[in-house]
């Protein structure tokens, strides 16, 4: 017997096929859970609680003042106050991240083309940066002498530290956007003209709305820290304190990130994979997780889960803070994207999502 089927479009036409959700991207790659919060600073995507929007309408952001990064077109310039700053790599332009500094003075003046001079200085480490072919001398509270690599993007830069006193500093050659800073390394170039001049810090927040699940929910980061003291954090969630908080933050004796969960002042976990360190400006991924039963997991580039259980989440919770915690604890940090998903993921897909 045969059978024919009549297969023509007459009185019902078929329905479009509906476009897939602009976060569809970011689902997680196992059981397809849908993000409640992205932050993609690389692709240019932002959204929270399925609604898409600008990077302004989901991070909170200020500076107090100007701040040096790296354009789309490979040039150093300045971004205004309050201005979120997108680093690119000089070389081949493709976007690096939101970049994220604690406040720093550069300590030379004239730093476009400097002259000879001599500023006071702690003993504490210091840091020396400029492009250029030139040299520059150092004598008094530190002695020695760096030649510069090249022209920018090359920059040269010499972490030493002083004895407290009068550093004089002797420029030969081609020396520009020279910087003298506190720290053990070097930030984004801070123009100073006739007198060190200060850069403020950044300060990036998202307030925790109806996208944010209190008992349960996962957090997946990438980025780099270029500069870390111990505890400096990297994401953060707390009640406006750092009594009650959950925090993924640098441990500087273990080399890598750590992930902490503190209520009312009690730490409820202190949890991080085991596995080589990681060490300061290489990149890196991490998720975590927590769930009302009060277990913290962490995986970080693709490693063993870590996992303690016992504690108890923090309650409260309102800001979710990238790079510092509510009074500080900031580093030099460029975050390539953030992403969170309102349910406790399982272990193996935090370490896919950390891979």
């Amino acid at each position: 017997m045969k059978v024919v089927a009549d297969l023509s479009l007459t009185a019902t036409a078929l329905a479009p096929l509906a476009p897939p959700a602009w976060y569809a991207p970011w689902a997680s790659p196992i059981t397809g859970t849908s993000p409640a919060l992205v932050l993609d600073f690389v692709a240019g995507s932002y959204g929270a609680g399925g609604a898409e929007g600008s990077l302004g309408s989901v991070l909170a952001f200020a500076r107090g003042t100007e701040g040096s990064v790296v354009d789309a077109a490979g040039a150093l310039v300045s971004a205004p106050p309050d201005t979120a700053r997108i680093d690119h790599d000089p070389a081949t332009l493709a976007p690096l991240g939101l970049l994220l500094e604690t406040g720093r003075t550069n300590l030379i003046s004239g730093s476009a083309a400097p002259v000879d001079q001599t500023v006071d200085v702690a003993g504490v480490p210091h840091v020396l940066s400029f492009y250029g072919t030139g040299s520059v001398a150092l004598s008094g509270a530190y002695a020695g002498t760096v030649t510069g690599g090249g022209a920018y993007p090359v920059r040269t830069v010499l972490p030493f530290t002083p004895t407290a006193g009068a550093l004089s500093l002797a420029f030969t050659g081609e020396v520009t956007a020279a910087q003298l800073e506190e720290g053990e390394a070097a930030s984004s170039y801070i123009p100073a003209a006739t007198a060190p001049v200060t850069r403020g810090e950044d300060v990036a927040s998202v307030p925790l709305g109806g996208w944010f699940n209190p008992s349960g929910g996962t957090l997946v980061f990438s980025g780099a820290l270029a500069g870390a003291q111990a505890n400096d954090r990297i994401v953060e969630l707390d009640d406006g304190t750092t009594s009650s908080r959950l925090s993924l933050l640098w441990n500087t004796v273990l080399d890598r990130p750590q992930f902490q969960a503190w209520d009312g002042g009690a730490l409820q976990a202190a949890v991080a994979p085991g596995g080589n360190a990681i060490g300061l400006g290489n990149h890196f991924r991490a998720a975590v997780a927590f769930s009302a039963s009060g277990e913290f997991a962490v995986s970080v580039n693709g490693s063993a889960v870590a996992v303690a259980s016992g504690g108890v989440v923090p309650a409260g919770l309102s800001t979710l803070r990238l790079g510092r915690s509510a009074w500080g604890a900031q580093g030099l940090m460029v975050a390539e994207s953030l992403t969170f998903y309102p349910a406790r993921l399982p272990d193996d897909e935090l370490q896919a999502l950390s891979a």
